[in-house]
Formats: C-alpha cells, structure tokens, sequence
C-alpha cells in the first residue's frame, strides 16, 4: 500500500498547515505514511484533500480490515452529530449525514473493476463546554484526532488547522513518557488525562520566554519573544512570533512573524505569516498572511441562532456550528469602530474604515 497526491489544488498551495506550507506538509506525511508500503493498494489522495498522518493511518487501518472482493475502494467519514455541525456542516462533501473524501484505492490486479465504498469512523476528543447562560446554554465540542478534511472554502483551512493541533498533540503524546510521568505527580485538581495534555510542551532553545508566561500543551518556535503574564494553552507558534506581556493564545495556530499586542486574546483561530492583531478579543476567525485589524469588534455569534452564512466556490452555504469570526484575506485590514459580522469575508487588500460621518462628537450632544 502506498499512498499519493499527485498535485495539491491552487488554493491550497497558498495556505498553511501547523506553521507549515500545505504542500510541503502533506509531502513530509506521505513520506512518512510510505516509509514501511505494502503490496497490492494504491491510494490516490484528491488535490483538495487535507489530511495529517493520523488521518492516513485511518485509512491503511480501513484497509488492511477489509475482507471483500472488491478492487476499488471508495471513502466516507462517519462522524458524530457535533463534529459534522462544527467541521464540516457547510462542506460540499456533506452527503446523507457522510462526507465523502476525494480518496480511491486500487489494487494492481488486470481484473474487471468491482467497487465498494468503505465508512471511516474517526476517534474523537469530547469536551463539555458550559457557556454564560446570558449567552447559550452548555454544548460539547468535539474534535476529531485525525484530519481529513476536503476543501470546500478558506474556512477549512482554519477548521484543519483546529483539528492538527490536537491530533498532533495526541501523537505528540503517546511519544512523551516523560510528560505521562511529570502529569501523574502534579497536584492540580483536574483529571489525568488533562494534566497530561497540558504538561506537554515543546519550546524551541532559541525561543525568549519571560518566567511569568504560562506555556500549556503547546508548541513554542524558533525565536518567538513571549512577553510577561502571557498565557499559550493548546496553540502552535511558528518563528519570530511576538506575543506583548499580557496575551493569551489558545486553541490557536500563529504563523512566522506575526504580532499579538498586549492584553490581547486569541482564541480558535488561525493567523498566518505577518499578522497584525492589537485590542480584540478575536475568536472562531481567520487571519491570512499581512492582515491586520485594529480595535475591530469581530463578532462570532448570532443570537437568533440562525446558521452563519460563509462563503464557497459554489456560492453561499449554511454553516451550522454556534460560532464562527471573519475571514481576512491577504493584506486585508479592519480599523477601529468597525463591526465585522460572523462568517463574513474580507477580500484580499480590502481595507476597512468606520463611517466618519455617523460620528457623534462633543458638540453634537446636549447638555
């Protein structure tokens, strides 16, 4: 068995996976994946599909139990009700509750072509999240610990990204015993299998960490400047990241270069090479390379519990999950005063001002 991606998409070939050009991740995968092949399958991985070594090991696994007659081998994810409304809910993919992965698996054998399509379950991470009851009531989040994820939209560039960091913290993991045994000794109040995950970390010896900061389950890249009382919980930094004393990044990946101000709160989000971020917070959204926003109010929510429209390449679609923040294309920047909706993209180079007419100043008020 061994697996290929023959060409990556063009729109893909712009975008990152864990601080990592997609191509040249998903080539370090494949080599991986095919370091020990086996006979008789070809897969052949679709140039929309992003995908970690976890998710190929999902597949092989599929495969080597599969006991029919069958030469040619269709995939579909079968995942629970939460994962497909977070994930996948817009995806073009979405079919009768499955998605359908742009895989085929042949084997080399000269004979008529019988098919079959095979369902992929994938483990997942459970988490019980109890919102303000000002806001919403208590969800559970779950993320699946492999990625498989075809591209439907940019949007899926920061769900991948959401669902790497936890499937490489999972491997990461099961590599560490030293993290298994400092967990097992720590006296928080919190369960094993949290104390584990959050006891894992990779700081990179060049890296400048003021003693203040507080680096939980996450991966710290070359030359990063991590400034004091800063917090970095289940979050991926690439190189030269500048975090100011006082900002928090979780659930997030930070890509080479980029800049977080004080006091600043990143959460579940994706900001590329040469970001710019100052005031926020910022949640659920998506940052490419050179965009900036100011003060903005990014909002993420809708409280008529409508689905948050986001754009696709076949027009608009639905997406079900409660939350979900803008969209900056590249060198796309919002100013202070501006209010972005959920889901909403920015285009690429578009600057965003406040309408300076509707400005009420001191001489317009009575007293």
């Amino acid at each position: 068995m061994s697996f290929t991606q023959e060409v990556l998409c063009k729109a893909l070939q712009k975008r990152r996976l864990l601080c990592e050009d997609v191509q040249q991740a998903h080539q370090n995968t494949l080599l991986q994946a095919n370091k020990q092949p086996l006979k008789d399958w070809q897969v052949s991985l679709g140039d929309n599909l992003l995908f970690d070594l976890a998710g190929l090991q999902e597949i092989t696994k599929a495969i080597k139990n599969y006991q029919g007659e069958a030469n040619s081998l269709n995939f579909k994810l079968q995942l629970s009700t939460a994962t497909i409304r977070d994930y996948y809910s817009h995806s073009l993919h979405l079919k009768d509750g499955l998605i359908e992965l742009p895989i085929i698996a042949k084997k080399s054998l000269d004979q008529p072509q019988k098919q079959e399509t095979l369902l992929i379950p994938l483990s997942e991470l459970n988490t019980n999240i109890h919102y303000p009851l000002s806001l919403t009531e208590a969800d559970v989040n779950s993320t699946p610990l492999a990625l498989l994820i075809p591209y439907s939209c940019d949007h899926d560039c920061l769900f991948a990204n959401q669902i790497a960091i936890f499937s490489h913290l999972n491997q990461s993991i099961k590599q560490s015993p030293l993290t298994w045994l400092r967990a097992l000794f720590s006296r928080r109040k919190i369960s094993l299998k949290r104390r584990i995950s959050l006891t894992w970390k990779q700081k990179h010896s060049n890296a400048d960490i003021h003693p203040t900061a507080i680096i939980e389950g996450s991966v710290i890249g070359k030359g990063c400047r991590i400034g004091a009382y800063c917090v970095v919980r289940y979050s991926v930094l690439g190189k030269n990241v500048v975090l100011h004393d006082g900002a928090k990044v979780e659930y997030s990946v930070v890509d080479d270069n980029s800049w977080l101000m004080h006091d600043l709160v990143l959460y579940r989000s994706l900001a590329e090479s040469n970001v710019f971020l100052i005031h926020g917070p910022y949640q659920f959204s998506y940052f490419q390379k050179q965009s900036a926003a100011f003060a903005n109010i990014m909002m993420d929510y809708r409280p008529d519990n409508k689905p948050i429209r986001i754009n696709t390449k076949k027009g608009i679609k639905n997406y079900q999950g409660r939350f979900l923040g803008a969209l900056l294309e590249e060198k796309a920047r919002v100013f202070g005063g501006t209010l972005t909706a959920p889901g909403i993209t920015i285009p690429q180079g578009k600057e965003i001002f406040c309408n300076v007419d509707a400005i009420t100043t001191a001489k317009d008020l009575k007293t």
